[in-house]
């Protein structure tokens, strides 16, 4: 394997898509606070997100943001501060860690909805989850409940192959390009050697797995149920979860020690 330096990697990847630094700093806080009880001190926050070329004005804004929305709790800890998850973070982020850490279900049964003749489009979407996907104004494949209605004609979904149309509403073309920039990004990362350096290793997982996060919640399970395994989601998987285990959760003691040592 080749050797490089680790930021020109955590670079690439942070290139993959826009960041939005309230939501990296969701990613942060989800993955290195490993209990509902657990905080990480402003400056290791501060200096994982410098490694993502975010300034520390952009990170304040982000925080005051996450406070107000009742997401995260801070506190002054002497001179510094630190940050936990509230209750309601909490729940949000364990809500979805099946889907980003690949240990949910996928195995959900795919239902296919067809709305009668007296519903418009708007109200047939109302009546289904959220991440059920329209194929056409009163049709739709989903998993989950479907709100009851007299309406609307539910049937499992067991089709011998998905004809390309539906593939397009399934996965449409700006989805399938940011997975595989991402798929690209992250495969060129598992084809270095990677150095030493608790931060920098740790800010080259958070940014794949920010951008991961990102597109893996744009969408349900009626994708991985309904598509081969070399859709561009599934492909971008399986990279993603090479690098997460090769850049292995660290411990947060060892990164305030390490920020403070300077």
């Amino acid at each position: 394997m080749q050797t490089v330096d680790l930021q020109e990697d955590i670079n690439a990847v942070a290139a993959c898509g826009p960041i939005k630094v309230w939501s990296v700093v969701v990613t942060i806080l989800g993955d290195l606070l490993q209990s509902e009880e657990a905080w990480l001190s402003g400056p290791v926050l501060d200096a994982l997100v410098s490694r993502l070329g975010i300034n520390n004005q952009a990170l304040r804004v982000a925080v005051h943001r996450l406070r107000r929305d009742g997401w995260i709790t801070s506190e002054k800890r002497g001179r510094l501060s630190a940050h936990q998850l509230t209750a309601k973070g909490w729940a949000e982020t364990e809500a979805v860690r099946g889907q980003i850490y690949g240990t949910a279900d996928t195995a959900e049964a795919v239902w296919l909805a067809v709305g009668g003749p007296n519903l418009t489009a708007a109200e047939f979407l109302e009546l289904l989850p959220t991440h059920a996907v329209a194929l056409s104004a009163r049709s739709a494949l989903g998993t989950g409940t479907v709100r009851p209605s007299e309406e609307v004609l539910l049937s499992k979904f067991t089709p011998e192959r998905v004809p390309e149309w539906a593939v397009t509403a399934l996965v449409p073309h700006e989805l399938a390009t940011e997975y595989d920039a991402l798929s690209e990004a992250v495969g060129r990362v598992l084809a270095h050697s990677t150095p030493e350096g608790t931060l920098e290793r740790t800010a080259l997982r958070l940014v794949i797995l920010h951008h991961w996060r990102r597109l893996r919640l744009r969408h349900g399970a009626v994708q991985d149920a309904v598509l081969p395994s070399d859709w561009p989601g599934a492909r971008a998987q399986r990279l993603v979860m090479q690098a997460l285990t090769r850049l292995e959760w660290p411990e947060v003691a060892e990164l305030e020690r390490q920020v403070a040592l300077g």
